[in-house]
């Protein structure tokens, strides 16, 4: 009896370390890829606020040539309609950005009163301001960055739950040695060995979110 006893303490022992091995193996994963994921997530994250930054830039820059066109055509058209041709010609072939001399030779070619006329060169297809097309491709670079660092944070905070319900399984494998009781014992350390499956569930939806 006391052999028999003694066959079935190392088969509990030996289960033990089975579980200590395997959720101490799944641990140390767990909490790498969660330094990897959460450095990747800071990486796509300063990296999305770079790129809106230049966008912003960008748009300033768009908004400043469309203030300084926009002022400059009313300039001009009010010459023109004041008979003052010759100032206004000075004015356009010196002073117009590429783009107003784009969309006013545009807008000089629609007959007046048609339905579709545009009230100024600036509204015409013909004008388009690089930095604005610029400022929009960036926008939309810095939304697939942030939402890529959105992916990578989301998997680092699966790879960390994980961590969590395998310390517990740790924790669990390694108290209920302690016991005595057998039946104590066997209680435990399924206990520990349940608590692995949820967080190899985590680690398996953490790996599918990259």
């Amino acid at each position: 009896m006391a052999e028999e006893d003694t066959r079935e303490d190392r088969r509990l022992e030996l289960v033990a370390a089975v579980i200590l091995g395997v959720a101490g193996i799944l641990t140390a994963f767990a909490a790498y890829k969660a330094a990897l994921t959460d450095g990747d997530a800071l990486k796509g994250y300063t990296a999305s606020a770079r790129t809106t930054a230049d966008a912003n830039g960008y748009f300033n820059e768009a908004f400043a040539t469309y203030t300084s066109d926009q002022s400059l055509f009313l300039e001009y058209q009010v010459l023109v309609e004041q008979g003052d041709t010759t100032t206004a010609f000075v004015i356009r072939d010196r002073l117009f950005s590429p783009e107003l001399e784009a969309g006013t030779a545009a807008w000089e070619q629609i007959p007046v009163g048609a339905p579709d006329e545009p009230p100024t060169p600036l509204d015409t297809a013909e004008y388009v301001i690089p930095a604005q097309d610029e400022a929009i491709a960036l926008t939309e670079q810095a939304a697939d960055e942030f939402s890529e660092a959105q992916a990578f944070d989301d998997a680092g905070d699966k790879f960390e739950l994980a961590a969590v319900f395998l310390a517990v399984s740790l924790f669990l494998a390694g108290v209920g040695s302690l016991f005595k009781a057998r039946k104590v014992q066997i209680a435990i350390l399924a206990m520990a060995a349940v608590a692995i499956v949820p967080g190899v569930i985590a680690i398996t939806q953490g790996q599918s979110a990259l």
